[in-house]
Parts: C-alpha cells; structure tokens; sequence
C-alpha cells in the first residue's frame, strides 16, 4: 500500500485580525505569482492548492500560509478508488499552485472522533407517561383563628383617626407690619476712630520690611576628631 498523501485545503477565511488586501498579497509573494492568479483561493470555495505532499511537507505549507494570514488545513487525498475529478477543476499551471475542489469524500477535518461516553444506567428506569416527578411536600394549611374579625360595610372607612388637638399659642403681643415694610433691626455700626497720621507710605517697590541682621555662628571645632578608616 502507497503512503497516505495529504493536501493543503483553504475556503477564503482569513486569520483574526489579518488585513484581507494585505494577505492577498502575501499570498501572491508566497506562491510568486499575481494578485488575479491567487484570487480563487478568496472566492469562499473550497480549494485544495497543494497536493500529493506527505504529512511534514503539508504541515510546512500549511504554517507558511497561515502565517502569511490565509486560514490552511491539511485533508487527506483520496485513494486511487475515488471519483476522478473533472478535467477543468486545475488550475492553469503557470499560475504557481494547484488549486481545486477537494475531493468527494475527503474528510476536512483530521480531528479523532469523539469516544462514545461510558455512563452506567443501569440504576435508572424511566417513569410513565404523566407521572409527576416533583417530589415537594405541599405546605400544611395555615391555622387562623378569624372568629372576633368582621367586615366593615363597602366604602365604609374603617380606620379609626385620632383626634389631634389644637396646639395652645399665644400670639397676642405679636403684630404684622405693613405690607413691603423692612422688619430688620439694623443696629449702625460705628465709623472706627483710627489715627493715622503717624503712618507713611514707602517708595513703589521699596522693602520696608525690617531684616535683623544674624551675627555668624561661633562654633567651637578644635576639640573633634576623624575616626580612623576601619583597616
């Protein structure tokens, strides 16, 4: 039995964040050739544009074509035993690749299929046809004595308002003043009383702050000494 021989397969779907025009022509620089020769492989078909590889050859331009930001996946050939293609599904062959429908029956996507789940139901048996399955045990019935209670007629108002009694002020040395008449009590502030006849006015720009001169520190040092550097 011959190898297994894999093929490279795109359908136009691009890396996240790839800029489309930019990886067309990536495309093209990759495969060296034009813009219009790579333009079926962004058509939305399926296309296989490189066949008869073994799986390490196929796993190369796969990730060379991904890079360049085309989505690639590697799909097995079809054995000898599979439908032929039709004649004008090739590309021409100046153009740099071989791109063409996958063939019937190829399988896309090499993932195993899943095992089937091992779940024991021996254990569970199914209930009849309108069976209630909820289990909750209903509520006892609350137990209210209402016998000293009884409705009011309708409409009738049935709360009792408390009667608030009115508040004892007495307002008999109080008046109103006229309307538009100031009621404030202004109390005249008196014009402060200040001599300022010893006062004078420095010069514009004049420092009339008074600086006390520092005498210079004495500070006896004849006494100190430099500790020796630790040898």
């Amino acid at each position: 039995m011959s190898e297994q021989q894999f093929q490279i397969v795109v359908n136009g779907s691009l890396v996240e964040g790839a800029a489309p025009a930019q990886v067309k022509q990536n495309i093209a620089t990759l495969f060296k050739t034009s813009l219009d020769k790579v333009a079926p492989m962004f058509s939305g078909r399926t296309l296989a544009v490189k066949k008869g590889l073994d799986r390490e050859t196929a796993q190369k331009y796969q990730s060379a074509i991904i890079k360049a930001g085309l989505a690639a996946a590697i799909a097995p050939m079809a054995t000898a035993s599979a439908a032929p293609q039709a004649a004008d599904s090739k590309a021409p062959a100046e153009s740099g690749f071989d791109a063409s429908l996958a063939a019937a029956g190829s399988i896309m996507d090499e993932a195993p299929a899943p095992s089937a789940p091992e779940i024991d139901t021996s254990g569970l048996d199914v209930a009849a046809a309108g069976t209630d399955l909820d289990q909750q045990t209903p509520a006892a019935e609350p137990d209210i004595d209402t016998g000293r209670l009884s409705m009011g007629e309708l409409g009738e108002d049935v709360s009792e308002p408390q009667a608030v009694p009115e508040p004892d002020i007495d307002i008999s040395d109080l008046s109103m003043g006229a309307v538009g008449e100031d009621v404030t009590e202004h109390e005249e502030v008196p014009q402060a009383d200040i001599d300022t006849s010893a006062l004078s006015m420095g010069e514009v720009g004049e420092d009339v702050t008074e600086h006390a001169e520092v005498p210079p520190a004495e500070i006896d040092t004849g006494t100190l000494k430099l500790d020796e550097p630790p040898k």
